[in-house]
């Protein structure tokens, strides 16, 4: 068996300030309680978050407190249950969110517990409900091809009128045509 020795100070300090640094350059964030997650299914949510250009941290409960506190965030201590993990999303305030939720759905045992997203005022701080709905909401390039695609609609739409004019005016002239011959 291994055995775990406790975090200096110096330890501590340093995490406190990586995880302050994550959430000075995070777009959006999500608190979770993975009690009763494997390993292996946690190292799978690591690689997804990777690859979405997110980063899942395991972060002591308090020391991630200290360093929201040194950000002027203030984190609900009801909230923070169990084992808590951070998911921080650099890119996107909503991927984290997704991905969370979907980790969520095929894991039970994991519950997301709140979250936060960066607005242009400040950090605001999210409850697990809010989170669930941000990770309902379509990704940023499927909103933009919804956008694109509700412009162009009704140029299409014309367009087919317009050639539908053109085409009747032809088969009338066509009709025209067969009963001069």
């Amino acid at each position: 068996m291994r055995c775990l020795m406790p975090k200096t100070k110096a330890q501590k300090a340093e995490t406190i300030t990586a995880v302050a640094e994550r959430m000075d350059r995070m777009a959006g964030a999500v608190l979770a309680d993975f009690t009763g997650v494997k390993i292996n299914e946690l190292e799978e949510l690591r690689r997804t978050s990777r690859a979405e250009h997110c980063e899942y941290l395991v972060v002591k409960k308090t020391l991630f407190q200290r360093a929201a506190a040194t950000r002027g965030t203030p984190v609900d201590d009801a909230s923070m249950t169990g084992s808590v993990s951070v998911l921080f999303g650099f890119a996107d305030p909503v991927t984290p969110a997704k991905i969370a939720k979907q980790f969520a759905k095929a894991h039970p045992a994991m519950k997301i517990l709140g979250g936060f997203i960066r607005e242009d005022a400040g950090v605001r701080a999210l409850d697990g409900k809010a989170v669930a709905m941000l990770g309902d909401l379509p990704s940023r390039d499927e909103l933009r091809a919804r956008l694109v695609g509700s412009l162009v609609s009704p140029l299409r739409g014309m367009v087919g009128v317009l050639q539908g004019n053109l085409r009747n005016l032809v088969y009338v002239l066509q009709a025209i045509e067969k009963t001069k011959a």
